[in-house]
């Protein structure tokens, strides 16, 4: 069984990657020393996957959780913490949102490590070396690869990074801006880029564009899924250069 068991929501897969790849390659743990179900092997399947989370959590010597605000929002994130704390498991939790977000849940009033703090992720390093997670110190190799992480992990948090496309063309992503034009016109900016634009453009950031009617109201923090027909790059005085994204389709997903 694996030592480190890796909780996260299923809507920060870009940040487990990038977590779970520092943990190997800055601290040295093993990959088959690692749990989390972002790995395409991690279950087989037909496999019950609540009960074989409840064994690895079980097994696992620590329990590591990605704290977002996705991560707050996801009951399934917030039963994985629950069975960490009713497990007496030795708890990470690695928080990507302001303290004040964790008020009125379970993390109130315990002590937190910051994801994207170089002295809070030196620290997690030497707390799971002083547990036996990690074998050997490679302290020259952690250093050389914590500044790229740090780099990595903010543009994550700021929404600079790509969005990919599914195997049917759709992009998924967050609202996180909503932009007030002439009534009749919708403009939502999206966290990340999508990949492979229709302008071919560099832009400072993506926005949904649609007429009103055509596709559902959102808010910030609403999930949608959506297929691009066109694109272009304008100037815009207040936002910079500003990619609209026309949708051929548009779904909401939800918080």
């Amino acid at each position: 069984m694996a030592k480190v068991f890796i909780s996260y929501s299923s809507r920060n897969q870009e940040l487990a990657h990038c977590f779970i790849e520092f943990l190997q390659l800055g601290m040295g743990i093993r990959k088959s020393d690692i749990f989390c179900t972002v790995f395409p092997d991690s279950l087989t399947t037909g496999e019950n996957f609540i009960e074989r989370i409840r064994t690895e959590i079980e097994s696992c010597e620590v329990v590591i959780s990605l704290i977002t605000g996705e991560y707050l929002q996801s009951t399934f994130c917030i039963a994985e913490m629950g069975i960490a704390w009713g497990m007496r498991k030795q708890y990470f939790p690695l928080l990507l949102v302001p303290y004040e977000c964790l008020d009125r849940t379970p993390l109130c009033g315990v002590q937190m490590r910051r994801l994207d703090s170089g002295e809070d992720i030196s620290t997690v390093y030497d707390e799971l070396y002083g547990r036996h997670v990690i074998q050997g110190r490679q302290t020259a190799e952690f250093n050389k690869r914590l500044p790229g992480f740090l780099d990595r992990i903010r543009m994550l948090k700021d929404g600079e990074y790509m969005v990919k496309k599914d195997n049917q063309g759709y992009y998924t992503s967050v609202i996180h801006k909503v932009r007030k034009v002439h009534d009749n016109y919708r403009c939502y900016g999206i966290k990340g880029h999508i990949e492979d634009p229709p302008d071919n453009e560099k832009a400072d950031s993506d926005w949904i564009f649609f007429w009103r009617g055509m596709y559902p109201e959102l808010e910030e923090g609403d999930w949608v899924r959506f297929k691009v027909s066109k694109s272009e790059v304008r100037y815009f005085r207040d936002i910079g250069y500003a990619r609209n994204l026309y949708p051929l389709e548009l779904e909401k997903l939800g918080k």
